[in-house]
């Protein structure tokens, strides 16, 4: 390389480098601004509904207030008169409360037994009894003198859906005598929600603590009434009641609610945005926005390579040659170390495993250490290709192999792949009991991983293993370790799988074999 080129090179790094920066800066600014928009107009959709639910809320209560007060108003002039006392004056000041009073669907008084006593129509109905009615069970059993705020029913004076606030009437010893009710008409409420833009894919809902449904937008009739306590809308207001905004997965759409609980009753109200519509017009401008840097970034780097390939020219033929010197010697080491490890597994073939064996033997042999040998073989791997196929047998063996990398313990171990569904770890300066606990843990963290194989016993993917350790001497050969350790696996296979089974030096005694295999 001449002078003139190493003197362009550094030249040419820097003007990569700065057209580098530039670009990744250009990404970064416009990848903060989409970010810092998309979360303002979040935190703009959440004070809507924030602001909106507050709104809804105060409505409310100040509807079922008024109508609590003129109910009491009644409740005061039924207890002062007394149960027998009705006549028409109540009647027409029923009348006109009603009359006078949007929200009102009607009023009426029951006695005990929940017969109608008095009430505001106009016309005169038959002889109702509502001692059924939830409201009247309710009074019957509480003695509390607030009003009672209970599920939506249909009127059935009127047949229309309302929502009825009631109050216990007592005698002078604190007796129930009655029962004062209002009806809020649930239409009511609909107008008025109807008159907001929540878009068309917006909700409101007003519902009682318990869950019952009160109104919610959009309307469906056959929904008023139903128990709401699964929706993950109410278990989020049950979760945090206060006003806030959270992301909730409801009817498939990923709406931004925010809930508000009426002040004096047991019932709160839910406004819930949809997200898409809200991030529809950030949405857009981000579309452009990001249209415009990557035009402008394509611009960049079309008169960066225009510059570079001016710069460039002189020496292709150099950067050529050398691109090819560093090809060959990319793949002289692909090759090399196809030739040294298992292309499925990615550690040490066969004939890198025969290579250290005897290259470890000898050493073995000249130092006079221990050598130890463990084979594994996958249980009933041939039931497993057969039951999962063949990608599934592949990929179990990349398993397998990555367990016995990380369990060989030291680097100076090699772990290999010998055959088909067949391992093996060489262990240097290693002893029998050593050898054992590699292995123990190589098969412990493969059955722990609880890979399925249903046409092995065990249910899972399990491995046996032998193992074998000696310290050779002079006119021994490699095989004979190979061959202890193949008997090894041969009598773990023989004696149910999923073991490590050692195999015992022949001078060992029947003592020590055991107590190594107890270990």
């Amino acid at each position: 390389m001449t002078d003139l080129d190493g003197k362009k090179r550094p030249l040419i790094a820097i003007a990569a480098s700065f057209l580098l920066v530039v670009c990744i800066s250009l990404v970064a600014v416009q990848g903060w601004s989409i970010y810092s928009a998309r979360e303002t107009q979040l935190a703009q959709s959440a004070a809507a509904t924030a602001n909106m639910a507050r709104a809804l809320a105060d409505h409310a209560d100040s509807t079922i207030e008024l109508v609590d007060t003129i109910l009491a108003s009644v409740v005061e002039s039924v207890q002062h008169d007394g149960i027998t006392h009705y006549g028409e004056r109540l009647h027409l000041h029923l009348i006109d409360h009603v009359s006078r009073t949007p929200s009102l669907q009607g009023m009426y008084i029951y006695d005990a037994s929940g017969n109608w006593a008095l009430h505001s129509l106009r016309e005169p109905i038959p002889v109702l009894n509502n001692a059924d009615r939830e409201y009247v069970v309710y009074h019957k059993t509480h003695k509390d003198k607030l009003a009672h705020v209970g599920p939506p029913i249909r009127s059935r004076s009127t047949g229309t859906w309302v929502l009825p606030v009631s109050r216990r009437l007592e005698d002078k010893n604190g007796n129930f005598i009655g029962v004062a009710l209002a009806t809020v008409q649930l239409s009511f409420f609909r107008t008025f929600y109807d008159s907001f833009d929540i878009g068309k894919e917006g909700n409101i809902t007003i519902a009682l603590d318990s869950g019952a449904l009160v109104m919610r937008r959009p309307y469906v009739q056959e929904n008023i009434g139903m128990s709401i306590a699964r929706e993950p809308m109410f278990k989020q207001w049950r979760a945090t009641p206060a006003s806030r905004a959270v992301p909730v997965d409801l009817d498939t759409l990923d709406r931004m609610y925010s809930y508000r609980p009426l002040r004096r009753y047991p019932l709160f109200v839910a406004v819930g945005l949809s997200t898409d519509e809200t991030l529809a017009n950030w949405w857009a401008n981000a579309y452009i926005s990001t249209a415009w840097v990557v035009i402008l970034l394509l611009v960049l780097m079309w008169m960066g390579l225009r510059l570079f390939r001016q710069v460039t020219l002189r020496d292709e033929l150099e950067e050529q040659l050398r691109n090819a010197q560093l090809a060959l010697v990319t793949k002289n080491r692909s090759l090399k170390l196809l030739a040294r490890n298992d292309g499925l597994t990615g550690i040490a073939n066969r004939r890198l495993f025969d290579a250290r064996l005897d290259a470890e033997f000898n050493r073995a042999v000249r130092d006079g250490t221990s050598l130890a040998l463990v084979l594994l073989d996958v249980d009933f791997f041939k039931k497993y290709n057969d039951h999962y196929g063949h990608p599934a047998g592949d990929a179990c063996l990349q398993f397998i192999g990555q367990c016995i990398r990380t369990g060989r313990r030291r680097a100076g171990n090699l772990a290999a792949r010998v055959g088909g569904e067949e391992f093996a770890i060489l262990l240097p300066n290693t002893d029998l009991y050593g050898a054992i606990v590699v292995a123990e843990s190589v098969r412990r963290s493969i059955a722990s991983a609880g890979r399925e194989h249903q046409a092995n016993p065990a249910g899972i993917v399990t491995i046996s293993c032998g193992v074998h350790a000696l310290v050779p001497t002079k006119g021994m050969e490699s095989k004979q370790l190979v061959e202890a350790a193949d008997k090894a696996l041969y009598l773990a296979k023989s004696t149910g799988r999923n073991r490590v089974c050692p195999d015992a030096p022949a001078a060992s005694s029947r003592r020590e074999r055991a107590s190594i295999l107890g270990s």
